[in-house]
């Protein structure tokens, strides 16, 4: 298993190596570097963007790529849902 800190370096090197057009969007990608640089968890993190990048899709100020990578973010992670559901059957 992953430490918390390759997991965030993981996720901080994936967010550096997108560049989205819309300054907003970028934006959100560069707060959320900021805040894995400050130690934020992952998980909070995602949420935050998920949570952004949502508003932007309902008022349709979302482009192309910005729709792809709030899909991709929205894409179960099968490792974690597994496990969370596993967990379920044992309490």
């Amino acid at each position: 298993m992953k430490s918390f800190s390759q997991k965030n370096h993981s996720l901080r090197t994936k967010l550096a190596s997108i560049h989205l057009e819309q300054p907003v969007e970028q934006g959100i990608l560069n707060a959320a570097i900021t805040q894995l640089d400050k130690g934020e968890k992952e998980q909070a993190v995602l949420k935050d963007v998920k949570k952004q990048f949502k508003k932007l899709a309902l008022t349709q100020d979302l482009s192309q790529k910005g729709l792809s990578l709030y899909t991709e973010l929205q894409a179960p992670d099968k490792n974690i849902d597994t496990a969370l559901s596993s967990m379920t059957w044992f309490q």
